[in-house]
């Protein structure tokens, strides 16, 4: 019923002939978007103290927040005392054996070798017991760990003795020169736990959000920090698939918004391979505005903030 005066109104007057025209409308849409990132803990632990607070500006390099690292310091000088008593052992060791030594190593051989003869004792025991169906198999086999065991530890009391009674000790002095370098691995290792309890921003940029707080357990899915990095805000622009041909990467827009500067700029950087779409598609040319591709866009000069909605307009 109302049809027909709107149509007469539109063919009255000219602006509403440019509003009922089937052109297309030049302004691309789109908003900001900030590619965020989450600062989280590699190890679990308890937060002792936060640096950064929400909306403040961080650098690269600045301390973000501390971890309890009790267990990283005990750690460190448990290793610490490794390193001192295996040095300790290879400068004595320099000094070549002594009577004193070479008796203590006997004295372990001999209890080795008792203790051998018991396990081997033991062992045929339960062997008898076995056949005649008094034990169970899990206790033969217990008997018989421990039997080799026995001869094992023989095997090294043997070989200690041997070393001692060498006059250039090269065997125990490389032993000992491995045991060092493995408690400074340890204590390179403590360091490195003990700095992990340590974070600091990756990069400058600014706090978006703090997640977690002093008295908080953080770690690997529980992420502290959400920071907005001053280099990761760029343009999302939905070009309308009947315009995609003539906007290719490269293509340089103008950008307005509320709050913008004048004379914003961006430059087109990627165009998606795929079309998003509002359904329903209709495959006609009466409906190819549906379709559009997602582009992203970088500024030129300082852009709006993430979720501010955008518009562009072609440059000549």
């Amino acid at each position: 019923m109302t049809r027909f005066p709107v149509i007469a109104a539109c063919l009255a007057l000219p602006l509403c002939l440019a509003a009922c025209s089937s052109e297309p409308d030049a302004t691309l849409h789109g908003y900001v978007e900030g590619d965020f990132i989450r600062i989280a803990p590699q190890q679990p632990g308890l937060i002792i103290s936060t640096a950064a607070q929400e909306g403040g500006p961080v650098a690269a390099g600045d301390e973000l927040l501390r971890q309890d690292a009790t267990a990283e310091v005990a750690a460190l000088a448990a290793a610490s005392a490794r390193i001192d008593a295996a040095t300790a052992r290879y400068d004595d060791a320099l000094a070549g054996a002594r009577d004193p030594e070479i008796e203590a190593a006997r004295d372990q051989l001999r209890q080795a070798l008792a203790a051998q003869s018991d396990a081997a004792q033991a062992l045929e025991r339960n062997q008898a017991l076995f056949s005649d169906g008094h034990i169970s198999q899990a206790r033969l086999d217990t008997a018989r760990a421990a039997a080799e065991t026995a001869d094992a530890r023989v095997d090294e009391m043997r070989a200690r003795l041997n070393i001692v009674r060498l006059p250039a000790r090269a065997d125990q002095l490389r032993a000992l020169q491995a045991e060092i370098a493995a408690a400074e691995a340890e204590r390179d290792t403590a360091l490195h736990r003990l700095d992990l309890r340590t974070i600091s921003a990756p990069s400058d940029g600014r706090i978006h959000r703090q997640l977690r707080f002093a008295g908080e357990q953080a770690g690997p899915s529980a992420p502290v920090y959400e920071i907005l990095p001053t280099d990761a805000v760029h343009a999302l622009v939905f070009i309308p698939e009947p315009q995609l041909a003539s906007l290719p990467v490269g293509t340089r827009l103008a950008v307005n918004c509320d709050g913008c500067a004048a004379g914003m700029r961006v430059t087109i950087a990627t165009i998606a391979d795929e079309a998003e779409f509002t359904p329903p598609i209709l495959y006609s040319d009466d409906e190819r505005a549906r379709l559009v591709f997602r582009a992203e866009a970088r500024f030129d000069g300082t852009p709006p903030p993430p979720g501010t909605p955008l518009f562009f307009e072609p440059l000549p």
